[in-house]
């Protein structure tokens, strides 16, 4: 075993054990294997330490659990806990809810670059892949085939599922203004501490990941497109509505300085 892993997997997630349990298995079978996990639980549910305690033993390294006691959505918080814990230089970020191909780790590392951020997106599973796919069609990556999405799914959606990775330096020729989501991007541990994190004033669902973005631009860090290579299926769940005001969400959207100051340090920055 490495002593050290080479990327950090920061896993955003509350109470679905189920969703848990399938992201693990997926990520037994990532071709990349020296990754630690951490599980960032927005929440204090017993039977999700459950689960990350059944995986314990079959990955490089051992993984770890953090919660915090379910005041609501706090996801800024715990995310933020997480990557502090990290023992990388490299962070890779996903929530809950998103199984991941066997090459997705993988990519997120080879593409790393210093001041750049990798973006990825997600194919949304209907209800009725949601509860039909099995442990065993994760096992033998059945999923990640084009012909286990139905005729339900149109061309646009079953697309994002394409694995042609040798397109990536023409999608980033064309492509200057692209935005990361928490669900599915990557960045050095170095780079995401430069802007202080995610907003912790933000609380609820919804925008904080567009903040971040938007204080990665002001930072002037590039955010490249990782379409076609880092493919995860994002399994199907309702949401609540987002409880953000118009003028708070306009706050959150434009944020003026490229670090927050309730981040993962809890001070302004100092000139």
């Amino acid at each position: 075993m490495n002593k050290t892993p080479k990327a950090s997997l920061i896993i955003a997630c509350y109470k679905h054990t189920d969703y848990l349990e399938k992201i693990l298995y997926s990520l037994l079978n990532q071709t990349f294997k020296y990754f630690e996990i951490i599980i960032a639980e927005d929440g204090a549910y017993p039977p999700m330490l459950e689960v990350s305690s059944k995986f314990e033993g079959k990955f490089e390294f051992p993984i770890k659990h953090l919660q915090h006691e379910d005041k609501g959505f706090r996801k800024t918080i715990i995310v933020n806990a997480a990557a502090m814990a990290s023992d990388s230089d490299y962070l890779i970020f996903i929530d809950g809810d998103c199984i991941l191909h066997h090459q997705f780790i993988d990519r997120h590392y080879k593409r790393r670059e210093k001041n750049v951020v990798l973006a990825g997106r997600r194919i949304m599973l209907n209800e009725k892949t949601t509860c039909n796919i099995t442990i065993s069609d994760i096992k033998d990556k059945l999923f990640e085939k084009q012909s286990y999405l139905s005729k339900e799914y149109t061309l646009k959606e079953r697309k994002r599922g394409l694995y042609i990775p040798f397109i990536y330096t023409i999608l980033n020729q064309f492509v200057k203004h692209y935005y990361a989501y928490g669900s599915n991007f990557s960045v050095h541990k170095a780079d995401f501490l430069s802007v202080n994190g995610y907003d912790e004033t933000i609380i609820g669902r919804g925008l904080e990941d567009v903040n971040l973005t938007e204080r990665f631009k002001i930072k002037s860090y590039r955010i490249k497109r990782l379409t076609y290579e880092a493919i995860q299926f994002h399994m199907h769940h309702s949401s609540d509505p987002v409880p953000h005001s118009f003028e708070n969400e306009y706050a959150i959207s434009h944020p003026s300085n490229f670090y927050a100051e309730n981040g993962v340090v809890k001070q302004p920055l100092t000139p």
